[in-house]
């Protein structure tokens, strides 16, 4: 596959440096993959030629048995030689902290503060609005000049209405 030729000369080299390097490991390890798989057939070869023919395979599954066993043993062994300590539980809320992981404040937000207002299920009605209980909610239109256009959208409402029968 060949590189991009849009890259920059140092890191064009630099792939190719890199992509020959990984070309010649790989076949260098499947060269000496074929020469232990040849070693390894020709010492089974050997030892089945010196088994007679009727005990050949009682022999392998015997030789296959002992193997498992023995990476059971071995598996076993490693998680029993592991670490004993005695961990404590943790405090209600609090995680246990290791030492040199990334703290949980840089990979988590912080919490946020509760400050959303309760649910006001109902309210005094009221029986009149004055004009200080709506100058929040309502703004004039025609206070800041805007006239012209409330003008302009009246004339396309009323040309809109005119055209239809």
């Amino acid at each position: 596959m060949p590189f991009s030729p849009h890259l920059p000369a140092p890191i064009y080299k630099f792939a190719a440096g890199v992509k020959t390097a990984l070309v010649s490991f790989f076949h260098k390890a499947l060269e000496q993959t074929a020469e232990l798989r040849a070693r390894i057939q020709h010492i089974v070869g050997k030892l089945a030629d010196r088994l007679p023919p009727g005990k050949r395979r009682p022999v392998l599954i015997a030789s296959i048995g002992v193997c498992a066993v023995f990476a059971l043993i071995v598996a076993g062994s490693s998680l029993l030689a592991g670490n004993h300590e005695v961990r404590k539980p943790a405090a209600a809320g609090t995680a246990p902290v290791r030492q040199g992981l990334i703290p949980s404040d840089d990979l988590f937000l912080p919490e946020e503060p509760d400050f959303v207002p309760g649910v006001l299920l109902e309210r005094e009605q009221r029986a009149k609005w004055t004009a200080d209980d709506a100058a929040p909610l309502w703004q004039d239109p025609l206070k800041n000049g805007e006239e012209p256009w409330r003008n302009r959208i009246e004339k396309a409402i009323d040309e809109i209405m005119e055209s239809v029968p």
